[in-house]
């Protein structure tokens, strides 16, 4: 089988003022189709006839339901059409601060993917008011993904395990603000469903609702099926055999059986994500607060501070013995590094042609 690549490190990139996208027919025709979706469900949140939908259990992008009503709103919501990213000479993007961190607590940190800084923070901002609601992501036990709605912050420890694969996020913000009637909601996602959060509130009904955005560090993500064909090639894994997965220089796989298994980064390059080539923003850089094992010792999380509401929200589970932060200074250097690949990386799009 031969291999065109094709190297298009802006071009493929759609924009408002030269596309023209206007509506779910435009974004169907620029982002869905040449497989540029990232699954954030931001459009389908913003829908005014919910006639949007993305599928958790496919690797499809948003799909047209019903009968669309023109109403332009949907690719206000799109982070593919609207990226975020701060320029090449400001890597990390705009911060306050950054430093090591992970959960006071035992219990939470041992059996989250890497620090349990993320439930912390949930569970600390539920405590002193700040949220009244966050949207997280769950999986089963054959490692299928959704979004769902948290109004009891003792449930949150059962999420505490990050899923490497797109997730609609966005999509419950709908739910948590008509059904659940919520006010202050925290979501907690990758670049492009942060960046898709941050985009609702261009719509005057989502404006103001989302009170935290928790972003992870990111560079790919996978298709779920894809991810565990080459596993299952490689080390005869199945999904119900795994209990944690941590992204690092490499893919860690931990298993149920306590045994540990690894998978190089290029071996899973085919089953990357379209949209992942397009995305220069590795550290999450419209949140907050970014985090991430890449920068910190095993068991800690590199934690980047950009708003007045993260730091607060830092300041007060500090104060309140929720986190603890580490003396030791982060591998800065190294997180910039990958920053800076992403933000210079290009689109590697293969096409396959005939055996």
């Amino acid at each position: 089988m031969s291999k065109l690549e094709i190297y298009a490190p802006d071009i493929y990139r759609p924009n408002l003022s030269t596309s023209k996208i206007l509506t779910f027919g435009d974004l169907a025709a620029f982002v869905v189709k040449p497989d540029l979706c990232c699954l954030c469900g931001g459009c389908v949140a913003v829908c005014p006839p919910q006639v949007l939908e993305v599928d958790e259990r496919s690797s499809e992008g948003a799909q047209l339901i019903g009968v669309c009503i023109l109403c332009q709103l949907c690719p206000l919501a799109c982070p593919v059409v609207n990226p975020y990213e701060a320029p090449i000479d400001k890597p990390l993007g705009d911060y306050i601060e950054y430093g090591i961190y992970k959960a006071a607590e035992h219990e939470l940190w041992k059996n989250a993917t890497d620090g349990g800084v993320t439930t912390a923070l949930l569970e600390h901002a539920f405590e002193i008011g700040l949220i009244d609601g966050a949207i997280v992501a769950v999986k089963d036990e054959e490692w299928y993904a959704k979004a769902v709605i948290v109004t009891n912050p003792k449930e949150l420890r059962k999420y505490s395990q990050t899923i490497y694969w797109h997730v609609p996020m966005v999509t419950p913000l709908r739910t948590a603000i008509d059904k659940l009637r919520l006010n202050k909601v925290a979501i907690v996602g990758t670049g492009c469903q942060t960046a898709a959060a941050k985009l609702t509130e261009r719509i005057p009904k989502f404006k103001g609702k989302i009170a935290l955005t928790l972003g992870l560090f990111c560079s790919k993500t996978w298709r779920r099926e894809e991810f565990f064909r080459i596993v299952k090639e490689k080390l005869n894994i199945e999904p119900k055999d795994v209990n944690n997965i941590l992204v690092k220089r490499e893919v860690i796989i931990r298993l149920k059986n306590g045994d540990t298994k690894i998978v190089h980064l290029e071996e899973l390059e085919e089953a990357v994500f379209g949209s992942c080539y397009v995305c220069r923003d590795f550290t999450a850089e419209a949140s907050d607060i970014s985090l991430g094992a890449n920068g910190a010792p095993d068991g800690w999380n590199f934690v980047i501070i950009r708003s007045q509401t993260g730091k607060q929200l830092i300041e007060s589970a500090l104060k309140s013995g929720k986190i603890i932060k580490s003396t030791e200074k982060p591998k800065v250097k190294f997180v910039i590094k990958r920053a800076t690949e992403q933000k210079l990386r290009g689109s590697p799009f293969q096409l396959k042609q005939g055996t």
